[in-house]
């Protein structure tokens, strides 16, 4: 029974939106900034998820399609400056690093804020 529950279990991440008016081009020079895990990309929410301990990924949605996922490594409420954009921002964050998997791409309305996502 054990074997059976096991296999029907699907990890669960976190999905979030990029707004439509980024271009591509320019938000991987971001994702190449963070792909040695030295550095964090920040997703600014309006509010933080309640577990986190078994989220190793978050996912994201550009123009209408799943394209990838990063490592989850946290979240943060502490105001911070982009490295790439010089901007201040402050509020509520999703945290993550590391190289941006691409993958083939999956229809998804986007949304604003996240969602929990579950793969297998």
């Amino acid at each position: 029974m054990n074997d059976l529950k096991d296999t029907l279990k699907k990890n669960k991440a976190l999905l979030i939106t990029l707004p439509s008016s980024i271009k591509w081009e320019d938000y991987e020079k971001e994702l190449d900034n963070v792909k040695d895990e030295n550095q964090v990309m920040n997703f600014k929410v309006p509010v933080l998820p309640k577990d986190t301990k078994e989220i190793e990924r978050v996912y994201l949605i550009h123009k209408g399609y799943i394209v990838g996922w990063q490592k989850f490594v946290g979240t943060s409420d502490k105001p911070f400056d982009c490295t790439t954009t010089g901007k201040s921002w402050s509020g509520k964050f999703l945290q993550r690093t590391g190289e941006f998997h691409k993958i083939n791409p999956i229809p998804h309305k986007g949304f604003q804020g996240f969602r929990y996502y579950y793969y297998d």
